[in-house]
């Protein structure tokens, strides 16, 4: 995924954000979501352990880790799911489009394993957000639709209300275990996809740990390591990596924040309080300490001095002039240096206590990047849909799984020194693309395996990973807002979120003061974030 993309997931919530397009559907459902959402009954947690991985999984969030590719390779669908019929999709991919279908031999096999004829419109980042309100307003919805949580579409409920299936009944409890692989999600996983009270579609599950510190060891050790106990250290640590052509961090000042506001104790984004109210993360008195603090990093020097929305930064830090960068994940902080230098490895930051704080907390991540709603239609077509669904969501270790990524052996992939595959030249032409596509629509849960980390040392990257991801479970705290919905989110989040950035921006580099952070969230409250914090409070004391 892009870094535009990565960054935005910690911040997004619920099922809606900021812009506005044409649904040709009515608004009946307004100002009910955040009531009936909270009543909805989960689909019934039921792991997959036909493949047992090397480091066991939590359902907190701690990832399964694989230290090599399973020997023996199970089957997870025991039918073809489709029925020879035409289906479109609508979904995003992250890297080059694959070859046209009329064109591409794995794309044919894929809709001969589906059983379905499948076209599949692709969608890119930037432009999604553009791409999907364009097709939606044509009328002529594809029959699969992804739906990200952080790309500005909103009218999300109303459109679901109109043209999409509600899938509640053929998933929430036990009934999810028609569809195994789909069974295998968490709670947490199946909370993205819930509007109105109804679950809507399957989930795409992503990593449950959020945005992190990832820094270049080599610069680091000159400061004895990338890692801190207290904030002036870390202030001294940044100022002693500083100098030449180095600098300590990189110029995006809302994510050194957001990073930086663990170590105080901020929300994570949404809290409930003691008395059952609503705090948004920005407006605390722990967030406002966070953004101040980042004002002493840029007095002393220790920004890179580039663009606050930078393309390059990650780049930057493998090449040695950025100390570090914040990722959205540990793994992926681990497998971008990887990625751009094999032998370098990212330290990740964990959040320390603060100017006397001692509730650092890490902050649990979305979970998930979206869900796949299903168009409406006959329950015999929405459960073949369904079935379709549950193969894309085949996991690792399966052959189904092997498919949809690698293709077919010898002409696709061949096997490593170490047994993992990797792509031929066909592969990375008519594989890649469209398993980057249909990974977006569903996939299995996340998973740490040693071919997910450029070069030789993979193994040795998901022990790594692995152990960072326990400390920073050891003090990871929830989104409570994630599960429920808000109405007022939907219309005012992204104007907000956009103004306060702006100003983040403007305070960090001095071109305006300090003393306006708390006035502007003053003024907020009546323009759209008293309402928000209503009704995510109505949902949470339904449904705590």
């Amino acid at each position: 995924m892009s870094r535009r993309t990565f960054l935005g997931l910690s911040t997004a919530v619920a099922a809606g954000a900021a812009s506005t397009f044409v649904t040709g559907c009515g608004s009946s459902t307004a100002g009910k979501g955040e009531a009936a959402s909270a009543k909805v009954k989960l689909p019934s947690y039921t792991p997959f352990t036909r493949v047992k991985p090397d480091l066991a999984p939590s359902t907190d969030g701690l990832s399964a880790g694989f230290l090599s590719y399973p020997k023996e390779l199970v089957q997870s669908i025991a039918k073809t799911p489709g029925d020879g019929s035409k289906v479109t999709l609508l979904t995003e991919i992250w890297t080059q489009p694959p070859l046209p279908k009329g064109s591409n031999d794995h794309w044919q096999k894929v809709n001969k394993e589906l059983g379905i004829d499948l076209t599949a419109i692709l969608g890119t980042d930037p432009g999604y957000e553009e791409k999907f309100p364009a097709i939606v307003a044509g009328g002529d919805l594809p029959d699969l639709m992804w739906i990200p949580p952080n790309q500005g579409l909103q009218h999300i409920a109303q459109l679901l209300e109109g043209k999409c299936a509600d899938i509640t009944e053929y998933v929430s409890g036990d009934a999810v275990k028609d569809y195994p692989n789909l069974a295998a999600m968490t709670p947490a996983h199946w909370k993205t996809a819930v509007v109105n009270g109804k679950i809507w579609g399957a989930p795409s599950p992503y990593p449950a740990l959020g945005q992190v510190y990832g820094g270049n060891p080599r610069i680091w050790d000159k400061a004895d390591g990338f890692s801190a106990s207290s904030t002036d250290e870390f202030l001294a640590k940044c100022k002693e990596v500083t100098g030449g052509k180095v600098w300590a961090l990189e110029p995006i000042y809302q994510n050194a924040v957001s990073v930086l506001s663990q170590c105080y104790g901020a929300p994570n984004k949404w809290a409930r309080e003691k008395d059952g109210s609503v705090t948004f993360w920005m407006e605390s008195d722990e967030y406002a300490e966070a953004l101040n603090f980042a004002q002493k990093l840029k007095k002393a020097g220790v920004f890179y001095p580039g663009d606050p929305k930078m393309a390059d930064a990650y780049l930057k830090m493998a090449q040695g002039s950025i100390g570090a960068v914040v990722y959205a994940n540990p793994s992926g902080a681990r497998k971008d240096t990887r990625t751009n230098d094999p032998s370098l490895a990212a330290e990740i930051l964990i959040p320390f206590d603060a100017d006397g704080h001692k509730a650092n907390a890490h902050y649990h991540a979305f979970g998930t990047i979206g869900y796949t709603a299903i168009k409406k239609g006959s329950e015999k077509r929405v459960r073949m849909l369904l079935d379709v669904l549950n193969y894309l969501a085949a996991p690792f270790g399966s052959k189904e799984r092997e498919f949809l990524e690698f293709g077919e052996e010898g002409s696709d992939f061949t096997y490593d020194k170490q047994g993992f595959p990797q792509r031929t030249k066909k592969g990375k032409q008519q594989v890649e693309g469209l398993f980057s596509g249909l990974t977006t629509a569903t996939t299995s849960p996340f998973v740490l395996a040693p071919s997910l980390f450029p070069g030789t040392h993979g193994a040795d990257d998901v022990r790594d990973i692995y152990g960072v991801e326990q400390k920073l479970l050891q003090t990871a705290i929830p989104n409570a807002a994630v599960g429920h919905y808000s109405d007022a989110y939907t219309q005012y989040y992204g104007r907000m979120s956009t103004e306060a950035n702006d100003l983040i921006n403007d305070i960090v580099a001095g071109r305006k003061k300090m003393s306006e952070w708390k006035p502007f969230w003053s003024e907020w409250g009546s323009k759209g974030l008293d309402q928000m914090k209503k009704q995510y409070q109505k949902s949470l004391e339904q449904n705590p």
